[in-house]
């Protein structure tokens, strides 16, 4: 068992394996006051200088995955079909780019640009920016790109990027774990974080955990639903409708990402019968990990996917799910970006 599966038992509910509120750990107590006290000092030291554009950042305050990054995705393609010329920034996590700030393309290798940037370029065909220094992509975008609206994919607790607009994404499933700050507990910020954001979206159906922990703070709910599929050939993409994908039967699922169960359920919910083949939050594929039964279709996520292009092969699948949000979470958007007035 890696260290994250053996955290994930003790930080989470009993559908992770843990207890009803996650084992509390109370030996990690003092690193957990000591993350506290660091965790402000950084928020304090930080005044960052406005952008000329509206910034929003959309994030979590958990470890691992909540669906930031499909709500990234489909809020940029609300803009774009709006009229809006919006560019995404991130860290670029499990990337090493030569040089940054690095502009993303189609033909980026994942281990320079990350995998979550490069998924969010071949899903939305915007312009994705990476740097450790969020504000530096941030005014790439701008120059290089004309871009008028700024989209962070994470980076909540970046404080060195000034923000117009914060979005924090809680799992409904999961919540917030066991409601404490690490080590001793998931959460990066802690649970009152969640009262000074701008809205707080829950992705899928709130949980009885996940609203007694953030209570009146939800203000919409998300649902990722299956949208397409997409296969590779080195750096072509084929992209299909749901209905042209591989036939509904066994499969093996391949999910590298915060809550690969999510994913597995998702393809049984569309009558796959999933075998499941899990792997810590963005593993780095070689070829012999998925060398199967050569017949039985690989279906993974699209994040794992543009992973595996140097040796995709004829009977995997990446399946792209797209994030459902309700008008009124995008009349808040709108209001925002009216109301937007440069420093």
């Amino acid at each position: 068992m890696s260290l994250e599966d053996w955290l994930n038992k003790r930080w989470y509910p009993a559908t992770e394996g843990g207890g009803e509120s996650g084992t509390q750990l109370p030996l990690l107590a003092p690193l957990e006051v000591a993350f506290r006290h660091g965790s402000r000092w950084r928020k304090q030291r930080n005044k960052p200088a406005p952008l000329p554009v509206p910034v929003i950042v959309v994030g979590n305050i958990t470890v691992g995955g909540a669906g930031k990054t499909p709500l990234v995705a489909e809020l940029g393609r609300w803009l774009l079909d709006r009229g809006y010329r919006p560019g995404i920034i991130s860290r670029g996590y499990g990337g090493r780019a030569k040089q940054y700030p690095y502009d993303v393309t189609a033909q980026s290798h994942p281990l320079e640009s990350g995998d979550e940037p490069l998924m969010l370029h071949l899903m939305t065909g915007l312009p994705v920016m990476v740097s450790p220094k969020r504000v530096e992509a941030a005014q790439a975008l701008i120059d290089q790109h004309g871009c008028d609206v700024i989209l962070s994919d994470d980076g909540l607790q970046h404080y060195g990027l000034w923000r117009s607009m914060e979005i924090c994404v809680v799992d409904g499933h999961r919540g917030l774990g066991n409601g404490h700050l690490l080590p001793r507990g998931p959460l990066r910020e802690s649970v009152e974080r969640l009262a000074s954001v701008d809205m707080v979206v829950v992705n899928g159906v709130a949980g009885e955990l996940a609203r007694s922990q953030c209570g009146d703070n939800i203000d919409f709910s998300m649902h990722l639903e299956p949208a397409r599929w997409h296969q590779f050939n080195l750096d072509q993409t084929s992209t299909l409708k749901l209905e042209s994908g591989p036939e509904v039967g066994p499969c093996h699922g391949v999910a590298a990402i915060g809550n690969p169960q999510r994913f597995f359920n998702a393809l049984r919910a569309i009558g796959f019968t999933v075998m499941e083949m899990p792997f810590p939050d963005h593993h780095q594929f070689c070829a012999q990990e998925l060398q199967l039964d050569g017949v039985t279709p690989v279906i993974m996520t699209m994040k794992d996917a543009v992973k595996c292009r140097d040796f995709w092969q004829t009977h995997w699948w990446a399946m792209e799910a797209r994030a459902q949000l309700p008008d009124l979470f995008y009349q808040r958007i709108h209001q925002h970006l009216e109301s937007f007035e440069p420093a």
